[in-house]
C-alpha cells in the first residue's frame, strides 16, 4: 500500500513539474533579395536580443533560426525587441522585430524576414553626391 501511495505522489510531482519547465524563444525568418523575389543562401545572419548576440548562416531555402532561453542570463522573451542583420558579399540588410508570447506551442516566437540590398562604397557615395550637386547647378543655371 505504501508503495502505491509513493508511486502516486511521484506521478503527481512529475505531472506538476511539466508546467514548471520553461520553454525557449525561437527567432526565425528568411533572407531575401531587395524585392523579395528570390532567397539568399549562405548569408551571414546576426541576431541581437537584450544585448545578447547569436549568429548563424541562412540555409539553402534562405531560412535561418536561433534559439534563446526564455529566462536566465541570456534571456529573450515575450515583448522584447530584437534586431537581425545579414550580409552576403556586397549585399546587406537590417530589420527589427518583436517577440510574441506562446505563438508556437509554449515557445515565444519572432519571425523577421530580411531583404538584402547592395552596399554603396565610399567612392560610389561620393560620386552620387557630386552628381547631385552638379545636377543642381546645371538645373539652377537654366
Amino acid at each position: 500500500m505504501n508503495k502505491l501511495i509513493i508511486l502516486g505522489i511521484l506521478g503527481l510531482l512529475i505531472v506538476s513539474m511539466v508546467g514548471v519547465v520553461s520553454a525557449d524563444t525561437l527567432i526565425a525568418g528568411k533572407i531575401y533579395n531587395a524585392d523579395y523575389s528570390d532567397i539568399i543562401e549562405g548569408a551571414d545572419v546576426i541576431v541581437t536580443c537584450n544585448n545578447h548576440v547569436q549568429d548563424t548562416v541562412s540555409l539553402d531555402d534562405g531560412a535561418y533560426r536561433v534559439v534563446y532561453e526564455e529566462s536566465g542570463d541570456s534571456a529573450c522573451s515575450y515583448g522584447d525587441f530584437l534586431s537581425v542583420s545579414a550580409t552576403y558579399g556586397d549585399l546587406s540588410g537590417y530589420k527589427e522585430g518583436e517577440i510574441h508570447e506562446n505563438a508556437f506551442d509554449d515557445w515565444d516566437l519572432a519571425i523577421v524576414n530580411v531583404p538584402l540590398v547592395p552596399e554603396f562604397g565610399l567612392i560610389i557615395g561620393l560620386l552620387t553626391m557630386l552628381g547631385a550637386v552638379g545636377a543642381f547647378f546645371v538645373i539652377r543655371r537654366k
